[in-house]
């Protein structure tokens, strides 16, 4: 086992971290022969010193030789095996090494914690999950599936465990993480899957019950399974299998229950998975056709490579940028483009809408507040910008910005620090200001609505995104994109555009850009009852021709939409909110405004 760079937990680590060696299979051997997987050089050294297993649940180090120069803890070990403990130090020879069942940025269960009944698994090991599920909040792009189940696996002692996808459409099955790592799929049953799959839920079988075990089962000596369906609405999308060998405890009901409760956060996983791998699809078919996708920009136009070729020599720096352009052509996706291609596309990227939030609440998003600042301050709350310290801040529409909070946000940027609502103290920060507006901020500072000193602090890297109508190349390759991904969503086979629709796209002005686009696309898919989206399928309301009210406009849009939506579901909110991405209450919200009754739209 070589240097490895890994936040996998457990693991050891030597003393000054500069090795790091994931607990990631059953048997980890210790000792001088270049197999082991940790090799400890030395001429007292044994070839192999020991091993470290998973065992019931914790590490065990099986001591196979003893050595003088074997010490825990600053003690010498006699006994044949020791049990692991968080924050043991391993010393052989010459080298220490760190024993770490959980990340130690997280904070510790309390006493009170630690005594309550857990019939399953260990604090340790909850601490392990909690530290898997802490890193996906962290805005990481970084692929947890075996991390989560091997803590699965260590909370619930299990001696194997796996996460499997199934295709909705072929029902293939594809193993996407497995515990241990070095266990071959021989190792698990196929049978208890379907076990899961034909009982709709978890089951909790064990050898006392099955009358005719498959080959793995009985290879295997398993007597034990616990095999659950990970769902998404009615649909599975995979399976969490876990099992004991007949020298363990079965599983209990309350193992099941534990399992139970944790298979919303796999389910939801393994939904981004499964979106995940359906764009991935799409961007692999774009590239194969010779297309530039970038950052969630789907584009071909020469004029919009010059501008990706900006961003990216852009987002080499620190310094602030500006981003102009229209309502709707994707200023969100190019300032997430600066800051994945930075150095800081590891740390934390916050999104805001300055115009989206009322003048009276915006200092205390941004800036935070401490407890008692205002009746409701209950406690300190960190605000937007000291929460992206390290990474990067996107504040849209900027020139909605009120005048005062411009003063505020100007010596944010000048002074690199920012100072609580209610706070007398400052509070250093390191973030990269990303700022985007539709609007002539230069028209605005004539106005006296904008400042000129933090317009002059924002434009120091200026990009601006060219309009749909301006890049006429685009559309149809963009509709093609949307296209594949709402019928991929809807679980629809895959639509084609016809001459007429194409005709409607190509000739249309555009003035909502590329989300006018992606709005239609996904209504005409669920206009049109065939495998063709046609002309008439297109609705497109030309600005010149129409006599409504932004807000008409928008309300109109909406409320075809739901419909829409909520008859292909047969009034089901919760689903409908799905394929709309968004809240199921905001959902509820707005069809309360439109007056939309979903029973209209059941049986």
């Amino acid at each position: 086992m070589t240097k490895i760079e890994s936040n996998t937990y457990p693991r050891l680590i030597s003393h000054d971290k500069s090795e790091i060696f994931p607990l990631q299979k059953r048997i980890v051997t210790i000792g001088s022969d270049k197999q082991c997987h940790i090799k400890i050089i030395g001429l007292s050294i044994p070839l192999h010193i020991g091993h470290i297993m998973f065992d019931n649940g914790q590490y065990v180090l099986h001591i196979l030789n003893g050595i003088k120069e074997l010490r825990i803890n600053d003690k010498q070990i006699i006994a044949a095996q020791y049990i692991l403990k968080h924050a043991d130090e391993v010393e052989i020879g010459n080298r220490k090494l760190i024993f770490e069942s959980y990340d130690s940025g997280i904070t510790p269960l309390t006493k009170a914690r630690q005594d309550e009944k857990i019939n399953s698994g260990s604090p340790a090991a909850l601490h392990e999950l909690i530290a898997v599920i802490v890193s996906l909040l962290k805005n990481r792009n970084r692929e947890v599936f075996t991390d989560l189940v091997a803590s699965i696996s260590r909370l619930l002692k299990s001696d194997a465990a796996r996460l499997v996808f199934e295709d909705v459409l072929s029902g293939k099955r594809q193993t996407i993480a497995r515990f241990p790592l070095d266990s071959g799929l021989d190792r698990f049953s196929n049978r208890a899957i379907d076990w899961a799959k034909n009982a709709s839920g978890t089951i909790l079988a064990s050898d006392d019950q099955w009358q005719d075990p498959s080959q793995s089962i009985t290879l295997n000596k398993v007597a034990s399974i616990l095999c659950a369906p990970l769902k998404e609405g009615e649909s599975i999308l995979g399976f969490l299998y876990l099992d004991r060998v007949k020298s363990r405890e079965p599983f209990n009901e309350n193992d099941k229950n534990l399992c139970d409760a944790l298979i919303p956060l796999f389910s939801e996983i393994l939904s981004y998975h499964s979106e995940r791998q359906r764009q991935q699809n799409t961007i692999d078919r774009l590239q194969r056709n010779q297309l530039l996708h970038s950052s969630g920009l789907v584009f071909a136009c020469q004029e919009m490579k010059k501008l990706v070729n900006l961003t990216v020599r852009y987002a080499r720096t620190a310094s602030p940028a500006l981003i102009l352009g229209e309502t709707g052509t994707g200023k969100e996706l190019l300032a997430r483009m600066l800051h994945e291609k930075s150095t800081r596309a590891r740390e934390p990227f916050k999104a805001i809408n300055c115009g989206a939030i009322p003048e009276t609440l915006i200092e205390s998003e941004l800036f935070g507040y401490e407890k008692g600042a205002f009746t409701g301050a209950n406690s300190r709350t960190i605000g937007l910008l000291e929460s992206a310290n390290g990474g990067s801040v996107f504040l849209d529409e900027i020139a909605e910005l009120p005048i005062q909070m411009q003063v505020k946000l100007l010596r944010a940027i000048q002074e690199n620090e920012i100072m609580r609502l209610g706070s007398h103290e400052t509070v250093k920060i390191d973030i990269r200001i990303i700022a985007a507006t539709n609007r002539n901020l230069e028209h605005e500072i004539a106005a006296g609505r904008f400042r000129q000193d933090l317009y002059f602090r924002l434009n120091v890297l200026s990009l601006k995104v060219p309009p749909l109508r301006d890049r006429c190349e685009d559309i149809l390759l963009l509709a093609d994109y949307f296209n594949t991904k709402y019928c991929q969503q809807f679980g629809l086979p895959l639509k084609t555009l016809t001459s007429s629709a194409q005709n409607t796209l190509t000739t249309y002005d555009w003035p909502g850009n590329v989300r006018e686009l992606e709005n239609i696309i996904q209504k005409a898919i669920l206009n049109s009852s065939s495998e063709k989206i046609s002309g008439e399928h297109i609705e497109i309301f030309p600005a010149h021709i129409t006599s409504m009210t932004l807000k008409e406009a928008r309300s109109t849009a909406e409320r075809d939409l739901i419909t829409l939506t909520l008859k292909k579901t047969k009034g089901n909110i919760s689903l409908s909110a799905k394929l709309l991405e968004i809240d199921r209450k905001w959902l509820m919200k707005i069809m309360d405004d439109l007056g939309i009754d979903a029973d209209m739209y059941r049986n």
